[in-house]
């Protein structure tokens, strides 16, 4: 378990990741409990615990949160939270491989790096150097 003090926008948050499976965070903020879907983990520095069966989910601990917006173009690469664009490393016409950095969103004021999640050609990139992104906006598209 770790435990986060945080400030954002002028208020404080208590933040206790409790288990983190390869699908989901269990975490409480300021005393409620949520259970988070994880999109991708990155030099996250917690241990992965093994994803308990399916038949052992309750309809107690699904996803608080509401699911990020499906990507609308195949190949499309969404924001997986709130975030600043700091960093934009390919542009539109670049061959990628899957794994190879995209851009690089700050978030909670931790650089987040964004993968390719397919080989490909970038055929749009949607978003500037300090653009401010939602959840589950598209970001770049890879087709």
């Amino acid at each position: 378990m770790r435990k986060y003090d945080l400030q954002i926008n002028d208020r404080d948050y208590e933040v206790i990741i409790k288990k983190v499976t390869t699908t989901d965070a269990y975490v409480e903020v300021n005393g409620q409990e949520h259970v988070v879907l994880i999109k991708s983990i990155e030099n996250l520095g917690l241990p992965i615990m093994n994803r308990p069966a399916p038949a052992q989910k309750s309809q107690t601990t699904s996803p608080s949160y509401a699911s990020p917006v499906k990507a609308t173009a195949k190949g499309s690469i969404i924001a997986p939270m709130p975030g600043q664009i700091k960093s934009i490393f390919v542009r539109e016409g670049d061959r990628v491989t899957i794994g190879q950095k995209l851009l690089i969103m700050e978030a909670m004021k931790l650089e987040n790096k964004i993968p390719a999640k397919s080989n490909g050609l970038v055929k749009k990139i949607l978003v500037r150097d300090g653009d401010t992104v939602n959840q589950g906006q598209e970001l770049v598209i890879i087709e």
